[in-house]
Protein backbone atom coordinates (compact mmCIF):
# COMPACT_ATOMS: atom_id res chain seq x y z
CA UNK A 1 0.00 0.00 0.00
CA UNK A 2 1.25 3.60 -1.17
CA UNK A 3 1.43 5.60 2.09
CA UNK A 4 0.71 9.17 1.09
CA UNK A 5 3.47 12.25 2.93
CA UNK A 6 0.25 14.32 3.68
CA UNK A 7 -3.55 13.51 5.00
CA UNK A 8 -6.97 15.74 4.95
CA UNK A 9 -7.77 15.70 8.92
CA UNK A 10 -10.82 17.90 9.91
CA UNK A 11 -9.00 20.08 12.55
CA UNK A 12 -9.38 23.06 15.66
CA UNK A 13 -7.78 25.61 16.71
CA UNK A 14 -9.70 27.20 19.22
CA UNK A 15 -13.12 25.84 20.49
CA UNK A 16 -16.56 27.14 19.62
CA UNK A 17 -19.23 26.95 16.93
CA UNK A 18 -18.23 24.13 14.82
CA UNK A 19 -19.44 26.35 11.62
CA UNK A 20 -16.69 29.43 12.50
CA UNK A 21 -13.53 26.78 14.21
CA UNK A 22 -13.81 23.25 11.91
CA UNK A 23 -11.72 23.35 8.89
CA UNK A 24 -10.22 20.61 6.73
CA UNK A 25 -6.10 20.97 6.84
CA UNK A 26 -3.22 18.49 5.35
CA UNK A 27 -0.93 17.23 8.02
CA UNK A 28 1.77 15.29 7.72
CA UNK A 29 1.26 11.33 7.52
CA UNK A 30 4.10 10.25 10.59
CA UNK A 31 5.80 6.93 10.53
CA UNK A 32 5.02 4.80 13.26
CA UNK A 33 7.95 4.83 15.94
CA UNK A 34 8.53 2.05 18.37
CA UNK A 35 5.05 1.47 19.59
CA UNK A 36 3.00 2.42 17.36
CA UNK A 37 0.67 1.76 14.33
CA UNK A 38 -0.28 3.72 11.37
CA UNK A 39 -3.85 3.29 10.68
CA UNK A 40 -5.57 3.92 7.36
CA UNK A 41 -8.93 4.87 8.60
CA UNK A 42 -12.47 4.00 7.09
CA UNK A 43 -15.05 5.23 8.35
CA UNK A 44 -16.20 7.92 11.96
CA UNK A 45 -19.89 8.89 13.29
CA UNK A 46 -20.44 11.94 13.94
CA UNK A 47 -21.50 11.79 18.05
CA UNK A 48 -22.54 14.65 19.84
CA UNK A 49 -19.46 13.99 21.81
CA UNK A 50 -17.43 15.04 18.95
CA UNK A 51 -19.98 18.38 18.88
CA UNK A 52 -19.33 18.72 22.54
CA UNK A 53 -15.64 18.89 21.81
CA UNK A 54 -15.19 21.32 19.38
CA UNK A 55 -17.28 23.22 21.33
CA UNK A 56 -15.31 23.00 24.54
CA UNK A 57 -18.13 21.74 26.56
CA UNK A 58 -17.15 17.84 26.96
CA UNK A 59 -15.17 16.42 29.82
CA UNK A 60 -12.30 15.61 28.11
CA UNK A 61 -10.59 18.09 25.80
CA UNK A 62 -7.60 17.72 23.44
CA UNK A 63 -4.39 20.09 23.20
CA UNK A 64 -4.77 22.59 20.58
CA UNK A 65 -4.48 22.50 17.64
CA UNK A 66 -6.26 18.78 17.62
CA UNK A 67 -7.89 16.88 14.94
CA UNK A 68 -11.67 16.13 16.02
CA UNK A 69 -12.89 12.41 16.28
CA UNK A 70 -13.47 9.90 19.44
CA UNK A 71 -14.80 6.96 17.44
CA UNK A 72 -14.05 5.57 14.00
CA UNK A 73 -12.67 2.52 12.44
CA UNK A 74 -9.81 1.79 10.40
CA UNK A 75 -7.14 -0.92 9.41
CA UNK A 76 -3.40 -1.17 10.93
CA UNK A 77 -1.37 -0.74 7.76
CA UNK A 78 1.90 -0.21 9.33
CA UNK A 79 3.54 -1.21 12.52
CA UNK A 80 6.50 0.74 14.18
CA UNK A 81 9.88 -0.04 15.63
CA UNK A 82 10.93 -3.74 15.12
CA UNK A 83 7.69 -4.76 13.93
CA UNK A 84 6.11 -5.80 17.17
CA UNK A 85 2.96 -3.93 17.62
CA UNK A 86 1.75 -4.79 20.86
CA UNK A 87 -0.38 -7.48 20.05
CA UNK A 88 -1.41 -5.63 16.95
CA UNK A 89 -0.29 -6.98 13.53
CA UNK A 90 -1.08 -5.48 9.61
CA UNK A 91 -4.67 -5.91 8.93
CA UNK A 92 -5.90 -5.62 12.65
CA UNK A 93 -9.30 -3.53 12.54
CA UNK A 94 -9.12 -0.90 15.16
CA UNK A 95 -10.61 2.09 17.00
CA UNK A 96 -8.37 5.33 17.62
CA UNK A 97 -9.44 5.91 21.20
CA UNK A 98 -9.35 9.72 21.50
CA UNK A 99 -6.95 10.15 19.53
CA UNK A 100 -8.55 12.22 16.54
CA UNK A 101 -10.03 9.66 13.96
CA UNK A 102 -11.46 11.99 11.56
CA UNK A 103 -8.56 11.76 9.18
CA UNK A 104 -7.82 9.24 6.53
CA UNK A 105 -4.49 8.37 7.94
CA UNK A 106 -3.30 7.66 11.54
CA UNK A 107 -0.56 7.49 13.73
CA UNK A 108 -1.38 5.97 16.95
CA UNK A 109 0.52 4.54 20.13
CA UNK A 110 -0.81 0.91 20.41
CA UNK A 111 -2.43 1.63 23.70
CA UNK A 112 -4.60 4.53 22.49
CA UNK A 113 -5.68 1.84 20.06
CA UNK A 114 -8.74 -0.59 20.51
CA UNK A 115 -8.98 -3.83 18.61
CA UNK A 116 -12.33 -4.53 17.30
CA UNK A 117 -13.72 -7.58 16.34
CA UNK A 118 -12.90 -8.73 12.44
CA UNK A 119 -15.49 -9.48 9.84
CA UNK A 120 -18.44 -6.57 10.84
CA UNK A 121 -20.05 -4.21 7.74
CA UNK A 122 -17.66 -1.24 8.01
CA UNK A 123 -21.04 0.83 9.03
CA UNK A 124 -21.82 -0.62 11.99
CA UNK A 125 -18.05 -1.38 13.16
CA UNK A 126 -17.61 2.19 13.32
CA UNK A 127 -19.94 2.58 15.71
CA UNK A 128 -19.77 -0.22 17.45
CA UNK A 129 -17.18 1.21 20.89
CA UNK A 130 -19.37 4.19 22.19
CA UNK A 131 -23.67 4.16 21.53
CA UNK A 132 -24.12 0.52 21.92
CA UNK A 133 -21.01 -0.01 24.20
CA UNK A 134 -22.87 2.72 26.42
CA UNK A 135 -26.31 0.70 26.53
CA UNK A 136 -23.99 -2.87 27.07
CA UNK A 137 -22.05 -1.21 30.39
CA UNK A 138 -25.24 0.35 31.27
CA UNK A 139 -27.03 -2.78 31.86
CA UNK A 140 -23.67 -4.29 33.18
CA UNK A 141 -23.29 -1.81 35.74
CA UNK A 142 -26.97 -1.45 37.09
CA UNK A 143 -28.43 -4.84 36.91
CA UNK A 144 -29.13 -7.51 37.53
CA UNK A 145 -32.42 -7.95 34.98
CA UNK A 146 -34.21 -10.97 35.00
CA UNK A 147 -35.82 -11.94 31.36
CA UNK A 148 -39.52 -10.54 31.78
CA UNK A 149 -38.56 -6.78 33.46
CA UNK A 150 -38.99 -4.12 31.75
CA UNK A 151 -36.27 -1.26 30.47
CA UNK A 152 -37.33 2.27 29.37
CA UNK A 153 -35.60 4.86 27.69
CA UNK A 154 -36.70 8.55 26.21
CA UNK A 155 -34.95 9.92 23.43
CA UNK A 156 -35.95 6.76 22.15
CA UNK A 157 -34.59 7.28 18.39
CA UNK A 158 -31.03 7.43 19.40
CA UNK A 159 -28.42 5.11 18.63
CA UNK A 160 -27.60 4.22 22.42
CA UNK A 161 -31.66 3.84 22.97
CA UNK A 162 -31.65 1.64 19.78
CA UNK A 163 -28.24 -0.55 20.91
CA UNK A 164 -30.08 -0.59 24.54
CA UNK A 165 -33.89 -2.37 22.53
CA UNK A 166 -31.66 -4.46 21.08
CA UNK A 167 -29.97 -5.74 24.18
CA UNK A 168 -33.04 -6.13 25.73
CA UNK A 169 -34.17 -8.03 23.00
CA UNK A 170 -31.38 -10.57 23.14
CA UNK A 171 -31.56 -11.06 26.78
CA UNK A 172 -35.52 -11.48 27.22
CA UNK A 173 -36.29 -8.06 28.25
CA UNK A 174 -39.27 -5.43 27.36
CA UNK A 175 -37.97 -2.23 26.20
CA UNK A 176 -40.76 0.80 26.22
CA UNK A 177 -39.73 4.13 24.62
CA UNK A 178 -40.38 7.89 24.26
CA UNK A 179 -39.87 9.59 21.55
CA UNK A 180 -40.34 13.30 20.40
CA UNK A 181 -42.26 12.84 17.33
CA UNK A 182 -45.19 10.73 16.66
CA UNK A 183 -43.86 9.60 13.00
CA UNK A 184 -41.04 8.07 15.01
CA UNK A 185 -43.66 5.44 16.98
CA UNK A 186 -43.83 2.73 14.29
CA UNK A 187 -39.64 2.66 13.46
CA UNK A 188 -39.34 1.48 17.14
CA UNK A 189 -41.97 -1.12 17.28
CA UNK A 190 -41.01 -2.67 13.61
CA UNK A 191 -37.36 -2.87 16.14
CA UNK A 192 -39.34 -4.97 18.24
CA UNK A 193 -40.32 -1.92 21.24
CA UNK A 194 -42.75 -3.56 23.57
CA UNK A 195 -44.32 -0.32 24.07
CA UNK A 196 -43.73 3.18 22.45
CA UNK A 197 -45.46 6.70 23.47
CA UNK A 198 -44.71 10.38 22.36
CA UNK A 199 -43.55 13.06 25.05
CA UNK A 200 -45.87 15.12 26.39
CA UNK A 201 -48.46 15.35 29.77
CA UNK A 202 -50.20 11.83 28.99
CA UNK A 203 -46.88 9.81 28.43
CA UNK A 204 -46.44 8.80 31.99
CA UNK A 205 -50.42 6.99 32.39
CA UNK A 206 -49.35 5.72 29.01
CA UNK A 207 -46.38 4.11 29.99
CA UNK A 208 -47.83 2.76 33.38
CA UNK A 209 -50.54 1.33 31.24
CA UNK A 210 -48.42 -0.40 28.87
CA UNK A 211 -46.27 -1.65 32.02
CA UNK A 212 -49.38 -3.17 33.69
CA UNK A 213 -48.45 -3.09 37.39
CA UNK A 214 -44.91 -4.55 36.31
CA UNK A 215 -43.06 -1.13 36.84
CA UNK A 216 -39.66 -0.82 34.74
CA UNK A 217 -36.65 -1.11 37.28
CA UNK A 218 -33.80 0.66 35.07
CA UNK A 219 -34.55 4.01 32.96
CA UNK A 220 -32.34 5.55 30.67
CA UNK A 221 -32.60 9.38 30.34
CA UNK A 222 -31.22 11.33 27.53
CA UNK A 223 -33.10 14.21 27.62
CA UNK A 224 -33.74 15.90 30.88
CA UNK A 225 -35.91 18.22 31.98
CA UNK A 226 -39.75 16.88 32.01
CA UNK A 227 -38.54 14.07 30.57
CA UNK A 228 -36.27 12.49 33.55
CA UNK A 229 -39.52 13.96 35.57
CA UNK A 230 -41.79 11.50 33.67
CA UNK A 231 -39.43 8.30 33.84
CA UNK A 232 -39.18 9.02 37.67
CA UNK A 233 -43.05 8.68 38.02
CA UNK A 234 -42.51 4.88 36.22
CA UNK A 235 -39.51 3.86 37.84
CA UNK A 236 -40.64 0.56 40.34
CA UNK A 237 -39.29 1.13 44.29
CA UNK A 238 -35.28 1.59 44.33
CA UNK A 239 -35.54 1.54 40.70
CA UNK A 240 -32.54 3.32 38.14
CA UNK A 241 -32.58 6.35 36.59
CA UNK A 242 -29.14 6.75 34.58
CA UNK A 243 -28.79 9.84 32.81
CA UNK A 244 -25.94 9.68 29.90
CA UNK A 245 -27.62 13.04 28.36
CA UNK A 246 -29.52 16.44 27.67
CA UNK A 247 -30.94 16.40 25.02
CA UNK A 248 -33.67 19.41 25.94
CA UNK A 249 -30.75 21.06 27.47
CA UNK A 250 -32.71 21.54 30.48
CA UNK A 251 -31.94 21.04 33.89
CA UNK A 252 -32.55 17.58 35.22
CA UNK A 253 -36.07 17.14 37.03
CA UNK A 254 -37.31 14.49 39.70
CA UNK A 255 -39.96 15.64 41.29
CA UNK A 256 -40.04 15.06 45.08
CA UNK A 257 -42.51 11.95 45.91
CA UNK A 258 -41.25 9.70 43.01
CA UNK A 259 -37.76 10.05 44.87
CA UNK A 260 -38.73 9.99 48.24
CA UNK A 261 -41.70 7.58 48.09
CA UNK A 262 -40.46 4.81 46.01
CA UNK A 263 -36.89 5.89 46.85
CA UNK A 264 -35.36 5.59 43.49
CA UNK A 265 -31.54 5.75 42.80
CA UNK A 266 -29.98 7.74 40.10
CA UNK A 267 -26.84 7.89 38.26
CA UNK A 268 -24.80 9.56 35.80
CA UNK A 269 -22.79 7.20 33.31
CA UNK A 270 -20.32 8.03 31.38
CA UNK A 271 -18.63 5.32 28.85
CA UNK A 272 -14.96 6.81 28.99
CA UNK A 273 -15.46 6.34 33.14
CA UNK A 274 -16.26 3.57 32.83
CA UNK A 275 -14.02 1.64 30.80
CA UNK A 276 -11.39 2.88 32.38
CA UNK A 277 -12.83 1.23 36.05
CA UNK A 278 -13.85 -2.20 34.52
CA UNK A 279 -10.58 -2.95 32.18
CA UNK A 280 -9.53 -4.43 29.23
CA UNK A 281 -11.26 -8.54 29.93
CA UNK A 282 -14.86 -6.82 30.81
CA UNK A 283 -14.31 -4.48 27.42
CA UNK A 284 -13.68 -7.44 25.36
CA UNK A 285 -16.45 -9.29 26.33
CA UNK A 286 -18.13 -6.29 25.79
CA UNK A 287 -17.15 -5.78 22.07
CA UNK A 288 -17.61 -9.70 20.95
CA UNK A 289 -21.49 -9.50 22.53
CA UNK A 290 -22.07 -6.84 20.38
CA UNK A 291 -20.27 -8.20 17.57
CA UNK A 292 -22.30 -11.55 17.98
CA UNK A 293 -25.69 -9.08 17.31
CA UNK A 294 -24.43 -7.60 14.63
CA UNK A 295 -23.40 -10.65 12.79
CA UNK A 296 -27.02 -11.81 13.76
CA UNK A 297 -28.69 -8.92 12.63
CA UNK A 298 -29.76 -8.01 15.95
CA UNK A 299 -27.83 -4.78 16.34
CA UNK A 300 -27.89 -2.30 13.05
CA UNK A 301 -27.96 0.90 14.19
CA UNK A 302 -29.54 3.13 11.25
CA UNK A 303 -27.23 5.55 8.91
CA UNK A 304 -28.60 8.62 8.02
CA UNK A 305 -25.99 10.25 5.53
CA UNK A 306 -22.45 9.56 4.88
CA UNK A 307 -20.58 12.86 4.15
CA UNK A 308 -17.34 12.91 2.43
CA UNK A 309 -14.16 14.21 4.92
CA UNK A 310 -13.95 17.19 2.53
CA UNK A 311 -17.57 17.99 3.16
CA UNK A 312 -17.20 17.49 6.80
CA UNK A 313 -19.11 21.50 8.27
CA UNK A 314 -22.03 20.17 6.14
CA UNK A 315 -22.09 16.46 7.72
CA UNK A 316 -21.51 18.41 11.41
CA UNK A 317 -24.56 20.69 10.39
CA UNK A 318 -26.64 17.68 9.40
CA UNK A 319 -25.43 15.68 12.59
CA UNK A 320 -26.56 19.04 14.60
CA UNK A 321 -30.13 18.91 12.87
CA UNK A 322 -33.56 17.05 14.12
CA UNK A 323 -35.45 14.69 12.68
CA UNK A 324 -32.83 12.36 11.04
CA UNK A 325 -33.33 8.82 10.75
CA UNK A 326 -29.78 7.78 11.95
CA UNK A 327 -26.45 8.49 12.38
CA UNK A 328 -24.40 10.71 9.95
CA UNK A 329 -20.98 9.28 8.99
CA UNK A 330 -17.67 10.35 7.83
CA UNK A 331 -16.30 8.23 4.42
CA UNK A 332 -12.46 8.68 5.37
CA UNK A 333 -11.59 6.57 2.45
Amino acid sequence: MNIPATTLAARIHAHGDPAAVLRVEEIPVVAPGPGEVLVRMRRAPINPADINVIEGTYGILPTLPATVGNEGVGEVVAVGGDGGGGGLVVGDVVRPVRAGSWCAWLTVPVAACEKLPAGLPVDQAAMLAVNPATAWGILEEFGPLVPGDWVVANGATSGVALALLALAKDRGLRFAGVVRRAEAVDGILARGADAVVVEGRDAGKQLKAAFAGAAPKLALNQVGGDGSATLAKVLASRGWLVTIGAMSRQPFTVGNGPLIFNELRMAGFWISRWRSRVGVEVQARMLEDLARLVRRGILALPVDRVFPLADIAAGVARAREGGRSGKVLIDLG
